[in-house]
């Protein structure tokens, strides 16, 4: 009996070990691996999630804060090269943690930011067969008079080459990776695998957003949506007439665009923080910062139209073409975009001005609306800021040892649970809202603060909610003089007092300037910008209120 058994457990193993070899060596010769991938990600999770559970304890002593740290590090190392492993979804999945990474230990910091330089290119001949295939077998030198087989840019999904048409038009051709397609779906499933398992281990509020997240990514791999949104976008732009000359979307050419091959206007411009470039082409670089924030603001708070990813290589400068010494920013990649609900719009709009006016009852409502339980939190968050509704952050450094780390660190858990308490009321549309502030305030700091971001945003803020607020001619009709008299003044005192607190602001945003400047003068050392000293203060109330070190480079862009 026992020998009977052995022999079919051998039979057993011996089966198991060939298919599985066989499968791994099939599955080696696809472009796509999805057998690897998989295997890779669910031996990864796995493993991260017994590393954690078994190895994150009370600390003993003070020197268990290395331990403390090494466990960090050796999680970050295996999450991130996960990433970088399987590379295509991976690396945009990577890439959306290392935007929100400042709540994370240093070491996912350090690691999230390698993570954007991950995106290298396949051989010509690999997308070419992709153009081919979205073009009834035309080879790219039917379609265009001139076709540079080497990219000049890479990213996770895609690259570029440059192309001129047969009518002389120099365009920059977007070709999608051929492997994403028939990865999408399997790397989709994963993700969601793994944030129900984490959900379940951890006690944590993660599957909330999955929906939303992958409907935009989705969308970010159909480049004939990415079509669209750079028409629309524009389509908005053109109604803004403040920058309808400043702002500049390049022209999408839909008769030769497809699914997964994009073909858009080439334009030459420079890097939004290439302050040097910018400089040598005889351009203002915060006047380009300013054009650049104003743009995004004005998609916030007015179209409800947002770019999810406004990174410094997204947004270009060049000379504006109808008067060459002024400044003109021009947009690119429109794959990620969000649409907000009307009702999101302006309740952010109110929002924003109720942060200014320190209007609680207003924020708190709509903090309450939106299921959020901690709403001092959220402001800051929201103005990337330290908040107060009575005094200023205390700026005192305070030293935590390992048991202070670890209580802190446990305690966040209950405060994301609680900041979050009614997930299903939560607008979806804040998670690439603060992703495209996030990016935008880097992109400010990288030039050493020039503009004065907050007010700007503020400004726009009260703009988006005077589109709801003006009243129409048929309801001024109705209104007696007496009430129009009440309604206008109440309106008047209410935007000087506005004004008041955006003037103050700037009065604190000039004052740190020269002070900072002083002091790096009288010491001989670089003076810091406006955004490196709310990077500061956040900084410290991160690691008082929840125990995360930040790695003073995670908010540079």
């Amino acid at each position: 009996m026992f020998r009977k058994v052995v022999r079919t457990s051998s039979k057993v193993l011996l089966g198991t070990t060939v298919l599985g070899v066989g499968a791994y060596g099939i599955d080696s010769r696809t472009e796509a691996q999805l057998l690897q991938r998989n295997v890779r990600t669910f031996y990864n999770g796995v493993a991260f999630a017994l590393d954690y559970k078994l190895n994150f304890r009370p600390p003993r002593h003070a020197g268990d804060m290395d331990a403390f740290d090494a466990l960090h590090e050796r999680l970050a190392n295996r999450m991130f090269d996960l990433f970088a492993d399987n590379g295509g979804l991976y690396i945009k999945m990577g890439q959306a943690i290392g935007t929100q990474a400042a709540m994370l230990p240093p070491a996912y910091q350090k690691r999230a930011r390698e993570l954007f330089d991950s995106a290298p290119a396949v051989p010509f001949e690999v997308v070419q067969r992709v153009f081919m295939e979205d073009n009834n077998g035309l080879h790219p030198n039917e379609v265009f008079a001139e076709f540079d087989t080497k990219p000049i840019a890479s990213a996770s999904i895609a690259q570029v080459h440059k192309a001129r048409l047969k009518n002389g038009d120099w365009v920059a051709v977007k070709i999608q990776k051929p492997a994403i397609q028939k990865q999408m779906n399997s790397d989709l499933a994963a993700f969601r695998i793994i944030l129900k398992v984490y959900e379940k281990i951890f006690d944590l509020p993660l599957t909330w957003s999955a929906d939303y997240i992958e409907k935009h990514t989705r969308m970010e791999a159909d480049f004939e949506s990415e079509a669209r949104n750079a028409q629309k976008a524009w389509h908005f732009m053109q109604q803004e007439t403040s920058l309808r000359d400043l702002v500049y979307i390049p022209r999408v050419y839909p008769e030769f665009s497809t699914k997964r091959v994009l073909v858009c206007e080439w334009v030459d411009g420079i890097q939004l923080t290439d302050r040097d470039k910018i400089k040598s082409a005889g351009l203002d670089s915060e006047a380009a910062m300013k054009i650049a924030i104003d743009a995004f603001a004005s998609q916030i708070f007015k179209s409800g139209f947002v770019h999810g990813d406004p990174h410094p290589g997204n947004v270009l400068v060049r000379p504006n073409p109808k008067n060459k010494s002024k400044t003109q920013v021009v947009i690119i990649d429109h794959g990620l975009y969000i649409q907000e609900s009307e009702k999101f719009r302006l309740e952010y709009c109110k929002l924003w001005e109720a942060l200014f006016m320190l209007d609680m009852k207003t924020m708190n409502k709509i903090c309450e609306s939106w299921g959020i339980h901690d709403s001092n939190i959220f402001a800051s968050i929201t103005l990337q800021k330290p908040f107060s509704p009575n005094k200023a952050v205390h700026l005192g450094k305070q030293t935590l040892n390992a048991h202070d780390m670890y209580e802190l660190q446990v305690n966040l858990k209950h405060r994301i649970k609680y900041f979050l308490q009614d997930q299903a009321l939560f607008p979806r549309e804040l998670i690439f809202i603060s992703r495209n502030m996030n990016i935008v305030r880097a992109n400010n700091k990288v030039l050493g603060s020039p503009v004065n971001r907050i007010n700007v945003m503020a400004r726009w803020a009260v703009r988006g909610l005077s589109v709801r607020n003006d009243p129409s001619t048929h309801e001024m009709a109705k209104l007696s003089i007496t009430q129009w008299m009440r309604l206008h003044i109440r309106g008047t005192f209410h935007t000087i007092l506005f004004d008041c607190s955006l003037f103050l602001m700037s009065l604190s945003f000039w004052i740190v300037k020269l002070r900072e400047r002083a002091v790096s003068l009288w010491k001989g050392t670089a003076s810091k910008g406006f955004e490196d000293i709310l990077d500061d203060k956040l900084k410290e109330q991160i690691q008082r209120q929840f125990g995360v070190v930040v790695d003073d480079s995670i908010f540079d862009a």
